[in-house]
């Protein structure tokens, strides 16, 4: 398996108001190759911060931009994405991950997004997520992410997908283990047979609540990773990164020893 870097969300600094600061401090004394800053509207309004922000992205290998909202019209004509997309065109590599709206119908949004971001030369990571409850709606969903990914594989827009693998086995999916282990499978062949690399966001969990005080250390939860780790290994994905998005810095140690030992 090709080297995967590893990395942290500023969600890890939840004791510090989710400082990015303290985030990439962090990161670099525990020497994580990758992090994620969730870009608020309220952080855009700090130059200062945004500055230090740039002035230490030499420090990884890639910094992720994680955006307010959902990829659809309002936010493609909001004030937010024009400050949003001001500050990328400062970073090194531009890019940004927002999470996928399934009450979008597909094909106004592939017209909205090739007419409005075709020329902009920055990344759109494409992250699943669910607002519907229920099987049906959530199997629905999934195949409108995919859907996204082949209309828009010849277009001028550059889209990456995100998989946030726990959100499967979400309660309110209504998911057995067995089936979201099976949409998982799936999704990475999908993405693999495309040679599209996906960044992957990892939590596991004591419960299917996923609330945020049962978050634990990856390996230790209800999370299948016994299942879906071997099947990354064995299929081989790209996988671009992943992201350790909890709320505390010991579980993310903890999780990369895991990650190690499995890869």
């Amino acid at each position: 398996m090709n080297h995967i870097p590893i990395g942290v969300a500023n969600s890890i600094s939840l004791n510090f108001d989710f400082d990015p600061i303290d985030t990439i401090q962090f990161a670099t004394q525990s020497r994580f190759e990758i992090i994620q800053i969730y870009l608020s509207r309220a952080l855009l309004d700090q130059p200062r911060k945004l500055s230090s922000i740039l002035a230490n992205e030499t420090l990884f290998k890639k910094v992720y931009y994680h955006a307010e909202g959902l990829l659809n019209e309002e936010f493609i004509e909001s004030e937010y994405q024009s400050k949003l997309f001001d500050f990328l065109q400062k970073v090194n590599q531009p890019n940004f991950i927002i999470h996928f709206d399934e009450r979008m119908d597909i094909d106004r949004l592939v017209n909205t997004l090739e007419g409005k971001l075709s020329s902009v030369e920055v990344t759109i990571y494409l992250e699943n997520y669910f607002q519907e409850r229920g099987k049906t709606a959530a199997e629905k969903n999934l195949k409108k992410f995919l859907a996204l990914f082949t209309l828009l594989n010849l277009s001028q827009i550059h889209l990456r997908p995100v998989f946030d693998i726990p959100r499967i086995f979400h309660q309110t999916l209504d998911f057995t283990i067995s089936e979201g282990v099976q949409w998982c499978y799936q999704i990475f062949n999908y993405f693999g047979n495309r040679q599209l690399p996906v960044l992957l966001h990892l939590i596991d969990t004591a419960s299917r609540e996923q609330r945020r005080r049962d978050f634990i250390a990856l390996g230790q939860g209800v999370i299948p990773y016994n299942k879906i780790l071997p099947f990354i290994l064995k299929t081989r994905p790209k996988i671009e990164g992943i992201i350790l998005e909890f709320e505390d810095k010991l579980n993310a140690l903890q999780s990369r020893d895991y990650l190690a030992a499995a890869f």
